[in-house]
């Protein structure tokens, strides 16, 4: 099979055959709306910067609130904005490291980590129904795709091709 190289489209704008981005475009809007179905309004796990940051702490815990903007591609006021809340609710805390004094470290309480194991549960349930008629096979070769076009987007590549274009 051969490799695309900078093709603008695989097909028409509008109607016909989706391209892969527009697929996945689409399925990350549509888990995003089932996530945050499976929630009360208004809870804080509805907004995609508190989910990221509460898994992203549940395999991380303890790192600095500028570790936090690099790994999960979020702004640092969003980080920023998101810690609140998540502090106001008493799922995370952050703490000056006593290494540095300019950082701020992040950590999960007991009760940030009790809400982000029903979350997580609420993530298997819905991840076993997306891949529901897809082999192991299937879905290993989904995910090595899928890992190849995030590394096409990561930002160091944009902003390769924003320089190689001017």
């Amino acid at each position: 099979m051969e490799k695309r190289e900078n093709s603008p489209h695989t097909a028409p704008q509008g109607r016909g055959k989706p391209t892969a981005p527009m697929l996945i475009n689409h399925i990350s809007r549509m888990f995003d709306e089932r996530m945050r179905s499976l929630l009360p309004a208004g809870h804080p796990m509805t907004q995609n910067s508190c989910r990221f940051i509460m898994g992203h702490l549940s395999h991380h815990d303890g790192i600095t609130q500028q570790e936090l903007v690099s790994n999960t591609n979020m702004k640092a006021p969003t980080i920023s904005v998101a810690l609140r809340t998540l502090e106001e609710e008493g799922w995370v805390k952050r703490e000056q490291d006593p290494g540095d004094l300019r950082s701020v470290r992040v950590y999960l309480t007991e009760e940030g980590r009790r809400v982000d194991e029903e979350f997580r549960e609420k993530l298997r349930k819905t991840d076993q129904l997306l891949m529901q008629g897809i082999s192991e096979e299937e879905e290993e070769t989904l995910i090595r795709l899928l890992l190849a076009v995030r590394e096409n987007i990561r930002p160091e590549h944009m902003k390769k091709e924003k320089t190689e274009s001017t």
